[in-house]
């Protein structure tokens, strides 16, 4: 079975979503290296009354791989950087990752 992280990026603008979603296009494949299997990105638009949108990714680990291993892996690797040059990563002004665990029948084990 594998193990789901919900992976939520708040960003600073709608500017900033925009160029995430570029980099997150870019990271499936270097995340794929690093045993990081990515099954959904989607974005959000800014709640009303806060200027801050959303990019949400659904990424998947085998159940042997220490997560935080993996993923410091990947954001060590030469693949990461190069996704990231040119994207100040201060336009990223929140990221929340929660572990989820499927249910006996849900589709995603």
């Amino acid at each position: 079975m594998s193990q789901y992280q919900l992976r939520v990026y708040t960003l600073r603008d709608s500017d900033a979503l925009t160029a995430y979603e570029k980099i997150w296009a870019q990271h499936m494949a270097g995340m794929a290296k690093h045993r990081i299997t990515t099954h959904g990105v989607w974005t959000a638009p800014a709640a009303p009354g806060s200027d801050t949108p959303r990019l949400y990714a659904l990424v998947s680990y085998t159940d042997a791989d220490d997560v935080q291993e993996r993923l410091e892996a990947y954001l060590s690797s030469p693949e990461f950087r190069a996704d990231m040059e040119g994207f100040d990563i201060a336009r990223i002004v929140g990221l929340d990752e929660t572990l989820l665990t499927p249910t006996v029948d849900s589709p995603l084990r």
